[in-house]
């Protein structure tokens, strides 16, 4: 699955997402084995039980079995304002990537931005 796939991939799983208060997100995960994973962001009542779509996305591909993402892509109509992804969130994809792990990132203007991990995790100040 190349970039532009799995950014569209994302897009269709920000589509099933559950907002209250911020935007529409997906996410699809590539695992080594080829396969491919969506994930959605889920906001309830309490922010505390609101779901990260790059989680529900690991959570997918850890219950069919898959132990590894090399490659992601992210989704969220923001105007062209990248999104800055939960401390919490990055902690979980350092446990299942590789070191060369990218995550494709677009906002909705039709441009796509590469991430390393290591960029996601300063961003993100873990």
């Amino acid at each position: 699955m190349d970039d532009r796939n799995l950014v569209a991939v994302a897009e269709q799983a920000a589509a099933t997402s559950l907002v209250q208060r911020g935007p529409l997100a997906g996410c699809t995960v590539l695992a080594d084995d080829g396969r491919h994973y969506r994930g959605c962001r889920l906001e309830f009542d309490d922010p505390a039980d609101d779901l990260c779509p790059i989680v529900n996305a690991i959570a997918a591909s850890r219950v069919d079995g898959s132990r590894r993402i090399v490659r992601a892509g992210y989704y969220t109509p923001t105007s062209g304002q990248l999104p800055v992804f939960p401390a919490a969130s990055i902690r979980v994809l350092e446990q299942v990537t590789n070191p060369d792990f990218v995550m494709i990132v677009s906002a909705g203007s039709g441009q796509f931005v590469e991430k390393t991990l290591a960029e996601l995790r300063q961003e993100a100040s873990v």
